[in-house]
């Protein structure tokens, strides 16, 4: 009995692919493929270009055929890589054993083959051009990827890791919107991105495929990209109590809602501060850093905010996480208002006294306690009462901390001592050891005998008399170099 024209040519295509009738076979014996074509007297060959050619026509005449967006055939089917492909007017349609026949055309067709077609990365078509659901624009999936079209952003594609996750973002649809650019190399030959409406997304074989955006994005580019010291991203943006934050290999940004401040943290210890407890910034020029420990209550907080501010002094605040728990409202007020924090411990112990477990404990459980409240305290770290040796400051290196010393203590914390001290008393001090990179100890609290906040009250008559003498003031950022 012979066997109808369809069914001859789906013989055809499945020995001449290679899978048998079963579809499980490697390979059919020469001799069954050749007579399953010979039958229409046809090599396996062309019976698989039949196939396309007759899939082709059938797609065509879905589409409408010649009085379709695609109009009149130009010129006759032919081979590309691997499959048929036949141009019309308005497009091309493409087919392969694996994908189908399947159309492009307008600038995503266009661009299509500018990245090489059926040859290229992305293969072959696995749908027609769509409209994007709910958004003005256009896409082409394919074997290797997608082509994205908008109005206002032209034809780009995605593919691989970035265009899985800008996919998990929501697509075009999402907050990133449609792409800007092809998936490019960085200039660093390591990573890939791609720019979007709304944002980026970086990859790298270290840290995968995050996204940037918005302010955060906007002080990563200032910084140089994945050229600065942050690195590549390490996540997603995500939010933070009061804010958002990105992480990335050497750091993080943080956006601070109620100031619209942005934090830039470094995660990283140069080799220099490893293995000592910092006494000064070593810098020849002349620059203070004024510190604030926070352990006891917050009485001189707000005037030494407000101090900090009208002169336009930044200063780093070491606090411990019980303070934090006791006062969850003052860390915010301390980062909107452009300062640092670093980590002083949970407890305020002798760290020479603990085990090495008991030492990353506190330094833990303080760390939480800051990141709770929006904060985040790397890499900077105090020893309370400034009781160290050469192993807990090796646990402090060890949990990715600086050890940071002062060069002078004000000595504010004893109080007037009897009335015998005055704010004078904390002046004198700190001038008498001015030096490049003096690093100044002042404490938030009053003192417990007499409530007076000696530091607070000085600290109006350090400044001035500090930028008298040529001082200008950084935070133990400029310690990381």
């Amino acid at each position: 009995m012979r066997r109808s024209r369809p069914a001859v040519l789906g013989m055809a295509l499945a020995l001449a692919l290679g899978g048998g009738l079963g579809g499980t076979a490697l390979g059919p014996p020469a001799a069954t493929a050749s007579a399953a074509a010979s039958e229409r007297s046809l090599p396996a060959s062309a019976a698989v270009q039949q196939v396309g050619d007759d899939a082709i026509v059938q797609h065509y005449e879905q589409l409408g055929g010649g009085a379709s967006f695609l109009g009149a055939p130009v010129g006759s089917p032919y081979d590309i890589a691997g499959g048929r492909a036949q141009n019309y007017a308005g497009g091309t349609i493409y087919w392969s054993p694996a994908t189908g026949a399947h159309e492009t055309h307008g600038s995503i067709g266009g661009h299509y083959l500018e990245l090489g077609g059926p040859a290229g990365f992305l293969g072959f078509p696995l749908t027609d051009e769509t409209a994007t659901p709910g958004i003005p624009g256009r896409y082409n999936n394919f074997a290797g990827g997608t082509i994205y079209w908008s109005p206002a952003t032209g034809a780009h594609e995605t593919h691989g890791s970035i265009g899985g996750h800008y996919l998990e973002l929501g697509g075009p649809a999402g907050f990133l919107g449609f792409p800007l650019t092809d998936e490019t190399g960085t200039p660093d030959g390591v990573g890939r991105f791609n720019h979007f409406a709304g944002g980026s997304i970086y990859w790298s074989p270290a840290t995968g495929a995050h996204e940037v955006h918005g302010a955060i994005r906007a002080q990563w580019t200032a910084l140089g990209w994945e050229h600065s010291r942050l690195g590549y991203p390490t996540s997603d943006e995500y939010g933070i109590t009061g804010g958002r934050r990105s992480d990335f290999q050497h750091g993080s940004i943080l956006w601070h809602e109620a100031s619209s401040r942005i934090e830039v943290i470094y995660t990283s210890v140069p080799s220099a501060l490893l293995g000592v407890d910092l006494e000064r910034i070593p810098t020849t020029q002349k620059v203070v850093a004024l510190t604030f420990d926070a352990g006891a209550n917050d009485a001189g907080l707000r005037s030494i905010l407000s101090t900090l501010t009208a002169n336009g002094v930044p200063g780093t605040f070491f606090l411990t996480g019980n303070w934090v728990n006791q006062f969850p409202s003052d860390p915010a007020l301390i980062y909107n208002a452009g300062n640092r924090i670093g980590n002083h411990s949970m407890t305020h112990p002798d760290f020479t006294t603990l085990t090495d477990a008991q030492i990353a404990a506190e330094i833990s459980g303080a760390q939480r306690a800051i990141e709770a409240a929006g904060g985040d305290p790397l890499p900077f770290f105090r020893f309370p009462f400034g009781a160290r040796d050469s192993r807990t400051i090796a646990d402090v290196n060890g949990a990715g901390y600086a050890a940071v010393r002062w060069t002078v203590d004000t000595l504010g914390w004893q109080g007037t001592m009897n009335g015998t001290r005055g704010p004078d008393f904390i002046v004198q001090r700190v001038m008498a050891s001015a030096q490049p990179g003096e690093i100044v100890l002042m404490h938030l609290g009053s003192n417990p005998d007499d409530g007076s906040t000696l530091d607070a009250a000085a600290l109006p008559q350090v400044i001035s008399q500090l930028r008298a003498a040529g001082y200008g003031f950084v935070t133990l950022d400029a310690a990381l170099g």
